[in-house]
């Protein structure tokens, strides 16, 4: 079977048994497309072990531009240069391992694509996209959950995407949405810090530079990649201000906000 996922620009189509593809196309069908030169494909290998653990568990290895993603149960290679990957997976594999994968590919095209995978809740307000950023922990989930009435992007993974009138931010399939948005204007690139107090503070250049390549997930642990890495947040940061968030388990940071981006 064959589906294309399709987000913004970025697409990749994938083929795989049916069993595997269809499920996915099915939950994502929000994200279906039509043609894409990216082909992921999906292989049921007997001969590879049942898996021991979810295939998030591996972190991506890279060597002279492909990655590789392998573990007990699970051999993949992403080769973006050809634009292609491919998933040799026990039968066994979960959906979950399928979507994975998917992700570490897709993260790799869109970089390719000058688009950006980016580990940050996206939330609408005012028509625009405001870009929640920060480490495990520091709060995206419950800042999504505590703006009610607004449609959320994403909890944790958006898509950073140039359009005609500056940078994007897109949902993606790949954690929680809420509403029938797809896409808003990038308003700020805000890092989270829980606190008891709600409070706007100043993000150092180089600070904010170093925590967004943090939140840059696979394309930042390439080594050779790094550079691009870096001149494409540049890039973002030169259209596109950046702060810091201190707040609390309520829904008044957007008064804070308000304030500071009338």
């Amino acid at each position: 079977m064959r589906w294309v996922l399709r987000i913004g620009e970025v697409s990749l189509a994938i083929e795989g048994p049916e069993g595997w593809v269809k499920p996915l196309a099915e939950a994502w069908a929000w994200w279906s497309g039509h043609v894409s030169d990216w082909v992921v494909r999906f292989e049921p290998d007997e001969s590879l072990p049942e898996p021991s653990s979810p295939l998030f568990q591996a972190r991506p290895c890279f060597e002279d531009g492909l990655c590789y993603l392998e573990a007990p149960g699970f051999e993949g290679r992403i080769c973006p240069s050809q634009g292609e990957a491919q998933l040799k997976a026990n039968p066994s594999a979960s959906l979950g391992d399928l979507a994975y994968f998917l992700r570490t590919a897709f993260a790799l095209c869109a970089f390719e694509r000058g688009a950006l995978l980016f580990h940050a809740a996206g939330v609408v307000h005012r028509d625009f996209a405001w870009a929640f950023f920060g480490p495990s922990g520091s709060g995206k989930t419950t800042l999504a959950r505590l703006s009610q009435g607004k449609e959320v992007l994403s909890d944790d993974l958006i898509l950073l995407s140039k359009g005609r009138g500056g940078w994007e931010a897109w949902a993606t399939p790949f954690s929680l949405c809420r509403g029938r948005r797809t896409v808003a204007p990038l308003k700020a690139l805000i890092r989270l810090i829980k606190a008891p107090e709600d409070q706007l503070l100043p993000l150092p250049p180089a600070v904010a530079l170093g925590e967004l390549v943090a939140s840059s997930p696979v394309v930042n642990a390439d080594p050779s990649r790094l550079p691009g890495l870096f001149a494409r947040w540049e890039e973002i940061l030169a259209d596109v201000p950046a702060c810091a968030l201190r707040f609390r388990k309520a829904d008044s940071f957007w008064e804070v906000i308000d304030a500071e981006f009338r």
